[in-house]
């Protein structure tokens, strides 16, 4: 069958991302391949999410939603903005018990979806995570069982199956097929584990283009239900081998959103007020300061073109 995958944002979250979604995985690290588009549709369509999960280290894909009181609870290891200082809605939630959050290593994100891909009935975590405190205050997500092998005591994770994933990617074809550029953190394994897959990605190419990428480096089709075309989705945040972040408008949302009047104003005039094709072309001027140099054929490859965090 070779019906496209293709949609608008618009389409896309309406048509996957459902109100009151059991658990919505969002992808990217730090300040790096957050699927902003994505994230920034949901909010116009104020789609409330009951577990939002992020990578070790979520950001703003994670304050935004949090920031609009669209989710209940997060499975997280960190949300921050790295050097630029702490993510002022996830602090807010956390300090006003808005928000249940279930604290997770990052072994047991990486590990549990690892189980969820699977199909695992639960992972053993590496040694030495038993004596952390994470166990005790989020027993939902973590147990002790005994080894079958050795009898010794190990703590184990529950799976992690997102219902929906949002992932950024570099380069997908028609099919779903879909290609990340440079580190991809947790996404891909995200991927795997989800029901349902919505990838935006920068642009669209031939399938022969993604076959010649690099073996792990892809997220196979088959597992993609929506391809959302986004030239420049992950602003502000950057896109491995592609363009920087824009920190003048990192440190311009958090200067507003140091309170919650700040937030929604911000949120009103920056993302609601406009469509993600407005969105992109009240930004396209400033993406092109912050795109990677190309390389000239045969030359050497730009920032991210070799796997690398795209700095």
């Amino acid at each position: 069958m070779n019906a496209t995958k293709l949609l608008p944002a618009s389409e896309a979250v309406e048509r996957f991302l459902p109100e009151g979604c059991g658990l919505l995985a969002v992808g990217g690290m730090h300040l790096h391949n957050n699927p902003m588009a994505l994230v920034r549709e949901t909010l116009r369509q104020r789609r409330r999410i009951r577990r939002l999960l992020t990578s070790p280290c979520g950001a703003m894909n994670a304050d935004l939603l949090l920031g609009a009181g669209l989710v209940s609870e997060i499975l997280t290891s960190y949300v921050g903005f790295e050097h630029l200082g702490l993510a002022p809605c996830f602090r807010r939630a956390a300090q006003d018990a808005t928000v249940r959050i279930l604290e997770a290593d990052e072994a047991y994100l990486t590990h549990g979806l690892y189980a969820g891909a699977g199909g695992l009935p639960f992972v053993p975590l590496p040694a030495g995570l038993e004596h952390a405190d994470v166990a005790g205050v989020n027993p939902e997500s973590y147990r002790t069982v005994a080894d079958p092998f050795t009898s010794a005591t190990v703590l184990a994770g529950a799976p992690l199956a997102p219902d929906v994933a949002f992932i950024h990617a570099r380069e997908a074809d028609e099919k779903g097929n879909a290609a990340i550029g440079g580190a991809h953190f947790l996404d891909r394994l995200m991927a795997l584990a989800s029901k349902t897959v919505v990838v935006q990605a920068e642009r669209v190419v031939p399938t022969a283009r993604i076959a010649s990428q690099a073996v792990g480096t892809t997220i196979p089709g088959f597992l993609v239900h929506a391809v959302v075309v986004a030239p420049g989705g992950c602003h502000p945040t950057a896109s491995h081998a592609e363009y920087d972040f824009d920190e003048d408008h990192l440190k311009s949302y958090l200067r507003a959103a140091r309170d919650q009047a700040g937030f929604d104003a911000w949120i009103d005039e920056q993302v609601r007020a406009r469509t993600e094709p407005e969105y992109a072309a009240a930004t396209a001027e400033r993406l092109e300061r912050l795109r990677y140099p190309r390389p000239a054929p045969g030359g050497a490859a730009g920032p991210g073109d070799q796997g690398g965090e795209g700095r």
